[in-house]
């Protein structure tokens, strides 16, 4: 196991199933002996209900009075909700999806509320860290990861001798009829010594760096356009002139967002695009751009010919199938058939051009069907193989493709859909705002090449604050209105991409980080007196970009910003440069002007983007 973690699986014996007395499935446990003191830090994944919880890291205490449990997985809000509901009310309930005629009966919509640092279940990413002291009173740290897109259960228990921490199988999902081998099981890959929870994050950095497809190693993030800035309301003609422009802004891959297909789960263009799917990759590839095109490959529409014709194939739960986002059905991609259907179409789209899938939707169903090819009791397991064996498949024969994560929000963040995705989903709100916060909280851990960043029009914000958190990191989606788009508008995103393009990377080491400001009400993640900003971890040489948004409540107060001047080959530089990248203005500084750090122009509500190289 590289980078000195350990995988854990227990043979656990089958526990006892009964509607009164469930039990869940340990598959691996842990035991810290001496360990006091225990905090954890749990990433939170991106959710549609608790839109301001996206990718955000909270520091939680484990006492033995206060055990707390992380809830991976693709429908972790909703699940980490049921559960705490089951212990305020002593009971065990199952896990379902919401009806009614007002909302589609997405799972990551919570029965409940989402969770709040004083209770136990929280939703998470499939790793974390681990900050205590030990008997020696040392400081020590652990650091544990999941392999597994299931929903999984990470307990951390505290008693007056240690910490114990345990992988659990929830029942509401895995109940099957026989254990499988060990090694069908979840894992936990574990890693722990002396440290702090920085110490941590540093061992997973390197863990998840390595467990990146190679493919994209030497690519750095394009610079994409997407249509779901009209939503579903585009046809031949607006993706036409959508796709003009997006060329002449240089952009490298053009996406076609929903509303392309005839029916979602067949996977065919509406009649009005000549020559289907490769007609579309015609446009993009004249154009010089890669073709990039929306999929909810797990859902099929009620009306679609696959849903008709195979209705035995769509995934049910407690008795029915369930109404998904846009009112769709889901396919069991843990039955055979509806798998290879998936995988066919999939295939027959990459064959007509597509470069760039992106998939959407809730791509891995929950199912208890007793006529599919998998065990009832063991459905959303069964799915998780099904996707992972069709996008496996998909990559083997068709090495060119890249393939974003956007399912259930981008909720599933754990290796086994690392290893299999080239970037994954950063935020889904299109808000400048929100995207800079997600791009720290998954640049703890993950390189700035590998977090997609989606802009939507926010004409409220002066363009180039709005722009300037997408300076850092990528891919970089733009989904406007780029027809509409003022000359003025056109001229600032050429410049901005310029920009981007210069300091974008693939290194592997390379992140989005706090900058470090100093002035009024100086806050965390990179703000300070109305001023927020995003910066990349300086290069080897000691370069490095900031960029920034100043607000109306930043206008006139002093904010500086301390550039990091320990990079390997900077240490000992006196000279630098500091550059304004919008105008290309350069100044001469040295080391301690520098240290005592950079003024920013709070003038005006505006957008910032600063470089300090050796001179």
């Amino acid at each position: 196991m590289p980078h000195g973690f350990e995988r854990i699986v227990a043979h656990p014996e089958r526990p006892d199933h009964s509607a009164e007395h469930p039990g869940d499935t340990i598959v691996a446990q842990l035991r810290l002996d001496g360990w006091h003191d225990a905090t954890v830090r749990v990433l939170h994944p991106f959710t549609w209900d608790a839109k301001f919880r996206g990718f955000r890291i909270d520091e939680l205490a484990v006492t033995p009075a206060r055990p707390r449990t992380l809830v991976s997985g693709a429908y972790s809000v909703a699940d980490a909700a049921v559960l705490n509901l089951d212990e305020s009310h002593g009971t065990r309930s199952p896990f379902d999806f919401p009806e009614g005629e007002r909302h589609d009966g997405v799972l990551y919509r919570t029965v409940g509320h989402s969770p709040e640092p004083h209770e136990r279940y929280h939703d998470a990413a499939g790793w974390c860290t681990v900050s205590a002291t030990d008997a020696d009173g040392r400081a020590v740290a652990l650091a544990t990861a999941l392999d597994r897109s299931d929903v999984v259960l990470l307990d951390l228990l505290a008693d007056d001798h240690g910490l114990t921490v345990q992988v659990r199988l929830p029942w509401q999902t895995f109940r099957p009829a026989s254990l499988p081998a060990a090694d069908a099981l979840p894992g936990l890959l574990v890693r722990h010594g002396l440290g702090d929870h920085e110490a941590a994050e540093g061992w997973l950095r390197a863990m998840l760096a390595a467990s990146i497809p190679n493919r994209a190693a030497d690519m750095p993030p394009p610079l994409i356009a997407d249509t779901w800035g009209f939503g579903t309301d585009i046809d031949p003609q607006r993706v036409t002139a959508f796709f003009d422009v997006a060329a002449d802004l240089g952009v490298e891959v053009v996406t076609v967002d929903k509303g392309w297909e005839d029916h979602v789960g067949d996977w065919n263009a509406q009649a009005g695009y000549a020559g289907g799917v490769a007609g579309i990759a015609a446009l993009a590839h004249d154009r010089g751009m890669k073709l990039g095109l929306w999929v909810g490959a797990g859902n099929a529409a009620p009306d679609s010919a696959v849903a008709t014709a195979h209705p035995d194939w769509l995934a049910t739960w407690n008795g029915r199938h369930q109404m998904v986002s846009h009112r769709n059905h889901s396919l069991c991609l843990g039955h055979e058939p509806a798998r290879n259907h998936v995988l066919a179409c999939l295939d027959r789209l990459v064959r007509d051009g597509v470069d760039w899938l992106l998939h959407d939707f809730e791509t891995i169903s929950r199912c208890d069907a007793d006529h599919h090819t998998h065990d009832p009791g063991a459905g959303e397991a069964a799915g998780v193989t099904g996707w992972y064996h069709v996008l496996a498949t998909l990559r083997d024969r068709h090495p060119h493709l890249l393939i974003e994560n956007c399912w259930n929000g981008g909720k599933p963040l754990d290796l086994q859909m690392i290893a299999h995705h080239d970037t994954t989903i950063g935020d889904d709100w299109c808000r400048s705002e929100e995207n800079r916060l997600a791009a720290l909280g998954l640049g703890v851990y993950l390189p700035s090449s590998w977090t997609s960043k989606y802009m939507g029009d926010e004409p409220h914000l002066p363009l180039r604050a709005q722009l300037a958190p997408y300076l850092v990191g990528g891919p970089w989606i733009l989904m406007g209105d780029l027809p509409g788009w003022s000359a003025a508008q056109l001229d600032d995103m050429r410049r901005a991409s310029a920009i981007y393009r210069t300091w974008r990377t693939a290194a592997r080491d390379a992140r989005a980080v706090p900058p470090v400001l100093s002035g009024s009400a100086a806050g965390v993640w990179g703000s300070a007196g109305g001023v927020t900003g995003v910066a990349l971890t300086p290069r080897a040489d000691g370069s490095q970009l900031a960029a920034f948004a100043v607000s109306e409540a930043g206008v006139g107060q002093v904010v500086r910003w301390h550039p990091v001047l320990d990079a390997s080959r900077a240490a000992d530089v006196d000279a630098w440069i500091v550059r304004d990248e919008w105008s290309g203005a350069e100044r001469h500084a040295t080391r301690a002007e520098l240290e005592q750090g950079i003024p920013l122009d709070t003038a005006r509500a505006d957008g910032l983007a600063l470089s300090v190289r050796p001179a």
